[in-house]
């Protein structure tokens, strides 16, 4: 756990490593999201801490700004084509959905409580560029809170059994690279923190 920028370049650091030490020892060390195709994949998740320097918890409003944005995110955080064969599938989420301590969810809260209490955003991969990954993931969440968003209700069901009733009331994130591509290029929030250039 550390800062985000900090924490950017840890994730950065960690993938070269480990890819020099497998190098160095006659291996292959893949980081993308769906290596083996009956496997689950390889996923990024992304755990997130808040400390409000007044002591107000914004942990909600931060979290639904995060919800409220995804879908336009997406491409950011699954980047490749490989990303949309890896969602939806094998504990990978698949909805625009949260609940306390339920990983079929997109975002899940663990039952820690004080320092430790987090949301785990669960559905970035290794190919995405962290460093993007976080910023997003910040303006979204002061996003939020600016606009003192209030969370939906949690889906406190398991998505891969439920039934069509139930998952059928969530969005979905975007199922191919085209989708999230598309989602992006619409994005005025995206606009407003990225270069023209990305989107080109």
């Amino acid at each position: 756990y550390s800062a985000p920028l900090a924490a950017a370049d840890n994730t950065s650091t960690f993938k070269w490593v480990v890819k020099t030490l497998a190098m160095l020892n006659g291996a292959w060390a893949s980081f993308t999201p769906k290596p083996l195709p009956e496997a689950p994949g390889s996923g990024m998740h992304v755990n997130i801490s808040l400390t409000a320097k007044d002591g107000r918890d914004r942990s909600e409003a931060f979290l639904a700004g995060i919800l409220d944005h995804i879908r336009e995110m997406t491409l950011f955080l699954n980047p490749c084509r490989e990303s949309y064969a890896r969602l939806g599938g094998q504990k990978a989420p698949k909805y625009v959905s949260w609940a306390p301590e339920n990983r079929s969810q997109l975002v899940r809260i663990p039952a820690v409580k004080g320092r430790s209490r987090r949301m785990e955003l669960r559905s970035p991969d290794p190919q995405a560029n962290p460093y993007l990954v976080f910023a997003l993931l910040i303006y979204a969440g002061l996003d939020g809170i600016d606009r003192d968003l209030s969370l939906p209700e949690p889906a406190d069901f398991n998505v891969y059994t439920a039934p069509r009733e139930l998952t059928d009331r969530l969005e979905p994130l975007p199922a191919t690279l085209e989708e999230a591509q598309a989602a992006a290029k619409d994005s005025d929030f995206l606009r407003k923190y990225l270069p023209e250039t990305y989107f080109d």
